[in-house]
């Protein structure tokens, strides 16, 4: 008889952990216990008249191999798209301006072509960057904002970095980690970059021509729904973990369902679902303090997506979307002109747009109700076209306690819970946005890591 897999939360990181797990073992019985009414977690396709809408994440990095190959895998590969050539504009001072060429998540690699973004004062100051000697530890890691804004100024900080890095963490810089933020500058500095002007231009050189993201033609719910036919596990909506302890050389699973309570028995499990629901657990499991400690530490945000149609006599501006700089008095944070970033998505009725609100300790917005947001939506769409929208149709998502913040020294607390999960709780993995780093591609390679390592583990 093979082993019993319990994987906690039907996200994409607990879907993929136990599509890796059914290849893995292939006579494990696997089911995976989620608290709503679907799987998919952040991957959530909805049907608007003229065709499918993603209320979550809406595309991956194309050029990391993680999500390509589980595509690939899964027979995909047909269905992907990529952006069209428009890029997307920022919102500072009142206007949208064009995102300046040469920036590397929002870090400038030629402070002359932040004419738009700066003050010439403003300008002047960050270009005195390149000069100034760069105190760099070699492996070490700092505050990505407090270290922009030291070296740069503040205004590079709010009208580029933060809103570039909104989208995807709802945190301002200075709370995120540039060793997991952005890897790639932080290697330049260890090699010896002499300043962040030097390491962003170097990385900027070396990219690759192309698209740099993707997404499926019929939206992530082809994924979605691949990963639960090709894992074969039995799902279970309206089902929340309680709680989880140790039974003998197992575990044992208390389950709250809509149809009443029950356990579950398991030898291997997979936790995947959001830090505030995983620390309890865990520590529950095996008095893990250090860990539940370390996770506990680890801020989140929520968010909420608005999606609209609009009638297409809407003049909707040639940019893929703006980001919105954090000194800017507006309540949404960035918004996305669907029609106009993917092609084949311009085919329908109305123009396609979503728009995004919540960052780290903003709950007044987020406590508006969905009419009210809604308005909000359409009254931020308004201001930038120049006029009134006339929506054909509208949706309202909120993703509670979805974003981590990756502070510095993350991959060090990550470590340490793997170490103390893996001498009190044999069989037991964490996954998630939490772990690796929130996105697509993070997400799969942490899942499918973390399924290897039960594997083999059980296997031995």
């Amino acid at each position: 008889m093979g082993p019993r897999v319990a994987v906690v939360g039907g996200g994409l990181s607990g879907l993929t952990a136990a599509y890796q797990l059914s290849r893995e073992l292939l006579d494990a019985h696997i089911t995976v216990l989620e608290a709503s009414d679907r799987p998919g977690g952040a991957l959530h396709t909805v049907d608007f008249p003229s065709g499918p809408m993603e209320l979550g994440a809406e595309a991956f990095i194309g050029r990391r191999p993680e999500a390509s190959d589980l595509v690939a895998e899964l027979g995909l590969t047909g269905s992907l798209r990529h952006p069209g050539p428009l890029g997307p504009a920022i919102l500072t001072g009142g206007r949208m301006v064009p995102m300046p060429i040469g920036t590397l998540m929002g870090l400038p690699s030629d402070v002359g072509a932040l004419a738009d973004v700066l003050s010439p004062r403003e300008r002047a100051a960050a270009a005195r960057e390149a000069d100034v000697p760069l105190d760099w530890e070699p492996g070490g890691d700092v505050s990505l904002g407090s270290l922009v804004s030291e070296r740069f100024g503040h205004a590079v900080v709010a009208r580029l970095v933060d809103p570039m890095l909104g989208g995807v963490y709802a945190a301002p810089s200075g709370g995120l980690g540039l060793r997991q933020v952005i890897p790639g500058l932080a290697q330049a500095l260890d090699r010896g970059a002499p300043s962040l002007t030097a390491a962003a231009g170097e990385l900027v050189t070396q990219r690759v021509p192309g698209p740099v993201f993707a997404t499926l033609d019929g939206g992530y719910r082809l994924l979605v729904d691949a990963l639960v036919r090709a894992s074969g596990a039995v799902i279970r909506t309206h089902a929340t973990c309680t709680a989880l302890h140790r039974d003998g050389s197992g575990y044992s699973l208390a389950v709250a369902g809509d149809r009443g309570s029950w356990s579950e028995e398991a030898d291997l499990v997979v936790v995947a679902v959001p830090v505030p629901h995983a620390a309890p657990l865990l520590e529950g499991a095996g008095g893990l303090d250090a860990a539940s400690r370390d996770l506990s530490g680890i801020r989140t945000a929520s968010s909420a997506v608005v999606a609209l149609e609009v009638d297409r006599s809407l003049d909707l501006p040639e940019r893929s979307g703006v980001l919105v700089a954090t000194d800017e008095p507006v309540p949404f944070k960035a918004m996305t002109f669907t029609s106009r970033k993917w092609p084949h998505l311009d085919t329908r009725p109305g123009h396609l747009v979503r728009v995004s609100f919540g960052r780290i300790d903003d709950d007044e917005v987020l406590a508006a109700d969905d009419a009210t947001l809604t308005r909000m939506a359409e009254s931020a769409l308004g201001g930038l076209c120049g006029s009134a929208p006339t929506v054909l149709h509208s949706r309202v998502r909120r993703w509670s306690d979805a974003l981590a913040e990756i502070g510095p020294g993350h991959d060090t607390r990550i470590s340490g819970v793997r170490a103390e999960l893996a001498e009190r709780l044999p069989g037991v993995e964490l996954v998630g946005g939490a772990t690796e780093g929130v996105g697509v591609p993070a997400c799969i390679g942490s899942a499918r890591a973390a399924a290897r390592r039960l594997a083999s583990g059980w296997q031995d």
